[in-house]
């Protein structure tokens, strides 16, 4: 029998760092989501398979934590492996590490097996019978929940989907949503601190072509900066995605 984790070994290149030397954080779901994809693959029930089937994995919840962000040409390791079913949710989990074993994030997610022509999401104990999984190894303590709408939130900005945004699903990637939700903080704020911990829920697929109207809001914690962030589609009505993101001071370097 397989085993439940898969690792893959990822050397960070130049245009995958920011201008202070530090891992992208959306590069950080491109990697996470890589390694799910590959492992998937070779357990049967990766994207071809599916397809035929009418079928996609989808992206429902991220939590993330970084400790530290790589810089470019380190060698890093993502492991992940399944923890079983939660309703209609796949949890998948994650670790980040150096070639040396040190920490530097953890991430647990819930995913969706979608049927692609009613979709609607499918029933996954077919899927689980035969695969093996790691109910009691966590990334993380907590589990990524729903996350509460924002008090009086500010609009920050309106974006368009575009080519560059889609994969193999013909909507917008997962990492892209936090591209956008990145550039809803000005640069001064990059400057001074990095993300240390993230949430991010999809609510609604976006389109190429859709316009999507960023809003901002301020969490008053008694702690480092906090913010809520959440996506609005053109009708005004619907949510593209919320996040969650709280912020750390950007270590003095030696």
């Amino acid at each position: 029998m397989p085993l439940p984790s898969w690792e893959e070994a990822y050397r960070i290149r130049s245009f995958e760092v920011d201008f202070r030397n530090r891992l992208h954080l959306n590069v950080v779901f491109h990697l996470l989501q890589e390694t799910a994809t590959n492992q998937i693959e070779r357990q049967g029930i990766g994207v071809e398979v599916l397809r035929n089937r009418n079928e996609a994995w989808v992206l429902s919840r991220l939590l993330l934590e970084m400790d530290r962000y790589p810089g470019h040409g380190e060698e890093i390791r993502v492991e992940t492996w399944p923890r079983g079913i939660e309703r209609l949710f796949a949890h998948r989990d994650f670790q980040i590490t150096t070639v040396a074993r040190e920490i530097l994030g953890r991430a647990t997610s819930y995913w969706l097996l979608m049927d692609l022509k009613t979709r609607r999401p499918k029933r996954l104990h077919e899927v689980f019978e035969h695969m093996p999984t790691a109910p009691d190894r966590k990334a993380l303590t907590v589990n990524p929940e729903k996350l509460p709408p924002l008090h009086k939130p500010e609009p920050v900005m309106t974006v368009q989907a575009g080519y560059p945004q889609l994969d193999l699903n013909n909507h917008v990637n997962n990492a892209h949503y936090i591209e956008w939700a990145l550039d809803a903080f000005p640069i001064k704020m990059h400057e001074a601190w990095q993300p240390a911990r993230l949430q991010v829920n999809f609510q609604a697929e976006t389109k190429c072509g859709d316009r999507i109207t960023l809003f901002k809001g301020k969490i008053d914690e008694n702690r480092s900066p906090a913010y809520g962030i959440e996506g609005l589609k053109d009708d005004g009505k619907t949510l593209a995605f919320q996040a969650r993101l709280e912020w750390r001071e950007v270590p003095v370097l030696p």
